[in-house]
């Protein structure tokens, strides 16, 4: 495997697996109550529902670095 989980073993992945069984087990038992148990993200992965973040264009950086006052104006790289 490659880029974040590279590092996670095959036993980091059933433990994942068990302690989601585990709390959806006593999710289960305790009668569906509550927010419905989700596994946990492994490195470098978005939960659900999170948006990636949109591109961002590099006109758009260099003006916000302008706003805070880290590029002097008119210093552009453009020329």
């Amino acid at each position: 495997m490659l880029g974040p989980t590279a590092d996670l073993a095959v036993s980091d992945y059933l433990l994942r697996r068990i302690e989601l069984r585990l709390a959806g087990a006593n999710w289960q038992r305790g009668g569906g109550k509550g927010k419905r148990p989700e596994p946990v993200p492994l490195p470098g992965e978005q939960p659900k529902g999170a948006s990636r973040p949109q591109p961002v264009d590099g006109d758009d950086v260099a003006q916000r670095l302008r706003n805070l006052g880290l590029i002097p104006p008119g210093g552009d790289a453009k020329q």
